[in-house]
């Protein structure tokens, strides 16, 4: 028995197994701390990724509009989860509170990123829907019970997250110019019809109806290099963009557009230019405008010194004749013509100088003259030759001209009788000659094949429409406007000089409101032609 008790005593095999043993407990505790913290870790990488996405969903809905706010909060806060557009989920969170993670929002209306406190950062006092432009999203306090650690005496780990978003406006694809409107939820369907005259700002402050250029980086070259062509290519960013006034260079680049060539005569549609067709540059497929083509002839009788009629020209075969399509020279020029009525007119209220609006009228344009000088139609025939109804827009009248090209492309003659005549001969056998102009206005172009690349209509311009109640006089900082959307305008008539029917100024632009920018296409112009980037800021 003693000789088993030493050898007992000297036995070492399994002498590690108390240790081990011993051991057991810090190492389960160990592993239960890697377990759960990794499951904690987890959580709090879920909840940072819903933060994240939530502030990029509720951002994109802060487009200055009424109810922005409250649809950006609907976007990530609605009661029925499937009807947000960023629904996170926890799969890690197991306090019993479901798997969908639920987030609260701030609003400011600018954020220092240089202030590490985020609070501090968000300047949040008196936002509205017309100054938010940031969002600061924190989810719910949401905790991970452990499985394996409370053997350590730590049984819970709760985590949350905050993310921080803003929104960037960009313009695309349009014409390089703002214009001032009255409304940020301008057009509605009262504008729509609308004329409008498009003036250069000046005073104190800019107006409705002002408009500048936008710079999309290359100066007044590349502004006039879009409205000879096709626009912006591309996007930028409106936070990158600034505006300067209009300028007569400006809208002879415009006139362009209605085969009126003063300082850019011919630019690439001149019959002898070998880029003839490509577009740029080149008129509309329809150009009726109130500018004439003259043509002169001489009317000559004996011993009769009335002042012919019309009709007695025409009977006696005087009066010169139009050529159906004008052969191209530089000495082909069109000019102004004495009648208000051979192009698409402006709103009697901006002949008058009372329109209500300012530089935007009321609608009501001459209708009934438009047809009778171009067609011989009275106001009793042309609505049943048309189809149009008695308040047809300018839009609708052009659009109907598109789509019946007999119409369209005819030439339209008025004949101007020289005041007093040359005279000649002896006493008893007098000889009166007078110089009968023909007036001659073209619907269809002369200055260039319609045969170019399919793109918008030449008469339409897709314009930033801006709230410049920010904007400054001439000389002044021009890049506060704020951008609301990007509108169509139908050119009315070309931009020259006048004093009949009304003053005019080679500065100003004519137009009529057609409504919410469309593409070449006719389809809708969301996202086309402006278009919101969310971005994380933190």
């Amino acid at each position: 028995m003693l000789g088993l008790v030493g050898r007992l005593i000297r036995e070492e095999r399994g002498a590690v197994a108390p240790i081990v043993a011993l051991s057991m407990v810090g190492l389960i505790a160990a592993g239960g701390i890697a377990f759960d913290y990794a499951r904690l870790a987890a959580m709090d990488t879920e909840l940072q990724s819903a933060a994240d996405q939530a502030a990029l969903a509720a951002v994109t809905q802060l487009d200055r509009a009424e109810g922005a706010q409250d649809r950006a909060s609907d976007a990530v806060t609605a009661e029925d989860a499937t009807d947000r557009l960023a629904a996170n989920l926890t799969r890690f969170a197991n306090d019993g509170k479901g798997a969908g993670v639920e987030v609260s929002l701030t609003f400011c209306k600018s954020f220092d990123d240089s202030v590490a406190d985020t609070a501090a950062a968000c300047d949040s006092e008196d936002v509205d829907d017309a100054s938010a432009r940031f969002v600061v999203v924190t989810t719910t306090l949401r905790t991970a019970n452990y499985a394996l650690t409370p053997i350590v005496a730590a049984f819970s780990g709760t985590s949350s997250a905050q993310a921080v978003a803003g929104v960037e406006a960009s313009i695309c694809n349009v014409a390089p110019l703002l214009v001032c409107v009255a409304d940020d939820d301008f057009p509605t369907e009262d504008d729509i019809g609308r004329g409008i005259v498009m003036k250069t700002a000046g005073g104190d402050a800019w107006v409705p109806g002002n408009y500048g250029l936008l710079d999309f980086g290359n100066g007044n070259t590349a502004v006039i290099d879009a409205l000879l062509g096709f626009g912006l290519n591309g996007c930028q960013s409106t936070d990158d963009n600034q505006t300067e006034p209009g300028n007569k260079n400006v809208t002879d680049a415009v006139n362009t557009r209605m085969d009126v060539y003063i300082g850019n005569k011919g630019v690439d549609c001149d019959s002898s230019s070998t880029k003839k067709g490509t577009g740029k540059g080149c008129p509309t497929e329809s150009a009726r405008k109130d500018m004439v083509l003259n043509v002169t002839s001489k009317f000559e009788r004996t011993s009769n010194p009335a002042k012919p009629t019309e009709a007695e020209v025409i009977a006696a075969g005087f009066a010169p004749t139009c050529p159906a399509k004008p052969v191209l020279s530089n000495s082909v020029q069109f000019v102004k013509s004495s009648a208000p009525t051979r192009g698409l007119t402006r709103d009697e209220c901006h002949y008058a100088g009372d329109c209500e609006g300012g530089n935007f009228g009321d609608k009501a344009w001459n209708r009934d003259a438009y047809f009778l000088a171009n067609y011989g139609w009275n106001a009793a025939t042309w609505q049943t030759n048309t189809g149009l109804g008695a308040d047809a827009t300018r839009f609708e009248v052009y659009t109907w001209e598109l789509d019946n090209p007999s119409a369209r492309l005819g030439v339209v003659r008025h004949l101007a009788i020289g005041d007093e005549p040359k005279i000649t001969g002896p006493t008893a056998n007098r000889r009166y000659e007078w110089t009968v102009t023909g007036q001659c206005n073209y619907g269809s172009p002369v200055f260039g094949s319609t045969n170019y690349e399919t793109q918008k209509d030449r008469r339409i311009l897709p314009i930033v429409a801006a709230n410049c109640s920010e904007l400054k006089g001439k000389g002044t900082a021009f890049e506060d406007y704020q951008l609301l959307r990007v509108f169509d305008v139908l050119l009315t008539e070309p931009s020259v000089s006048r004093t009949y029917p009304g003053p005019t100024d080679d500065k100003e632009i004519y137009g009529e409101v057609i409504g919410p920018s469309t593409t070449a296409e006719g389809g809708s112009g969301f996202q086309y032609y402006a278009r919101s980037k969310p971005y994380l800021i933190r």
